[in-house]
């Protein structure tokens, strides 16, 4: 009890860290402006599939790709150059750029028509993306001392659910806004845009005041400095091998271990379906008749699903222990891919809000069990390998799956191609019944 009670004055005496609070508080509305940003993306590609005469489910496709790129090509390597730079600087220059490329992509939108010249700028906004994020993880050490760890990141954390739901929510509804004619911005998802810049630059001028308040030792800044360019590039080379090393053990180690093969197969099934939902189902809401709710539906539609999330967390958080785990990932698969198909056909716009409601109450015991089940059943020695693999898998697949689906619509309608990944979801969740649920190990 007394742990407990120091762990919460801990958590209200963050409120009292002056420098802290500015900083979660710039970064919770950093984040708010890239989840305005994602939506506003959205809108963007709607606006010039109907200018164009592009089919919107291929270019999001592309879009996922673009998105992906930054940690697949650089993910591995992050750690590297931040542990070697600066991480004030990091931050500043990230910020700094993006404000820069988010608000020149109306610009260049509107005088090119040209979506690869988009795709380029969006590559290297989630680049920067990327690094800010590794480097934001690791400046907290330098904010608040290191009892207060612990309640600094489940402070951040709360602070970020609070603005992704916002930013989907209030994003979705502001690049379909037609107030800002008035202004003299002809499209709602060019203010998205600028927004998100102004986001940016609050973070960037946050920062720039931190900066100084932020004292990183001495002999830390000549170490980083004085590290030799071959030196750098050994390090990013053994990085390299040790990956290929890595994924040989981690392999040999899923082979032998059907818990685990049974989460990296959930994974599979879970990126597939992501890569649906983004590819297939937000145009269908965008554009398909009976929807046809735009943007602010795909907004309004996600938040819907945030709150099942949340709500779940919740739930399963209380009475998930009762429950065998492997049985209720495979049932949260098979309901998703039930619901997938029912979602590909429904127009019925009360039906629609439900079943989103349902799929994101369905989430949170995936995520919960697929890391849990790891943490219970890989080694020490494998667990930090086995995870990062996991995540860097899960987005090179998604990009892989994203493509592809992409290129289905050239042969077949979104709905047809959406309800058959539901029926490829209901079908393997059953053959992971059979296959691995009678087994010992996972009695």
């Amino acid at each position: 009890m007394r742990n407990i009670n120091t762990q919460k004055s801990e958590f209200f005496n963050l409120f009292k860290i002056k420098n802290f609070m500015i900083f979660s508080i710039s970064q919770a509305f950093s984040l708010f402006g890239d989840k305005l940003d994602y939506m506003a993306i959205l809108a963007l590609i709607s606006f010039l599939a109907q200018k164009k005469n592009i089919d919107t489910s291929r270019a999001i496709s592309f879009f996922s790709v673009v998105i992906t790129l930054p940690t697949i090509l650089f993910g591995p390597f992050a750690g590297i150059f931040v542990d070697r730079w600066d991480k004030r600087k990091i931050l500043i220059y990230c910020d700094f750029f993006r404000a820069l490329l988010v608000a020149f992509i109306p610009f260049l939108v509107l005088h090119t028509f040209n979506l690869s010249l988009i795709y380029i700028i969006c590559f290297f906004v989630f680049l920067f993306g990327l690094f800010f994020n590794a480097t934001r993880l690791s400046i907290l050490p330098y904010l608040v001392a290191k009892r207060r760890l612990l309640a600094a990141n489940s402070f951040n954390n709360l602070l970020g659910r609070i603005a992704t739901l916002s930013g989907m929510l209030v994003g979705g509804f502001i690049v379909d806004w037609q107030i800002w004619k008035k202004i003299g911005i002809s499209y709602g998802w060019a203010a998205g845009f600028y927004i998100d810049s102004f986001t940016y630059w609050v973070s960037v001028f946050t920062l720039i005041y931190l900066a100084a308040k932020i004292k990183i030792r001495k002999t830390t800044l000549e170490n980083l400095s004085s590290t030799g360019s071959k030196k750098f590039f050994s390090l990013i080379l053994a990085k390299l091998k040790l990956m290929v090393e890595d994924l040989k053990n981690a392999s040999k180690f899923i082979l032998k271990t059907p818990k685990v093969q049974v989460v990296m197969f959930s994974v599979f099934l879970f990126v597939i379906l992501g890569a649906g939902a983004l590819v297939l189902y937000v145009p269908i809401i965008q554009e398909s008749e009976g929807l046809k709710l735009g943007t602010s539906g795909v907004g309004f539609l996600g938040t819907i699903g945030s709150i099942g999330l949340i709500l779940s967390s919740l739930t399963y958080g209380i009475w998930g222990y009762k429950f065998d785990r492997q049985l209720v990932l495979l049932i949260s698969f098979f309901l998703f891919g039930v619901l997938t198909i029912i979602l590909s056909f429904t127009k019925i716009i009360s039906l629609v809000i439900l079943l989103i409601f349902i799929c994101g109450f369905l989430l949170s015991p995936i995520f919960v069990i697929q890391d849990t089940i790891l943490q219970e059943n890989v080694p020490e020695e494998l667990r930090g390998k086995i995870f990062a693999l996991k995540e860097w898998f899960l987005h090179l697949f998604f990009g892989i799956f994203a493509f592809l689906i992409g290129q289905l619509t050239y042969f077949f309608p979104r709905a047809r191609i959406l309800s058959f990944i539901g029926g490829l979801v209901i079908f393997s969740s059953l053959l992971i019944f059979f296959i691995y649920y009678n087994q010992k190990e996972l009695t």
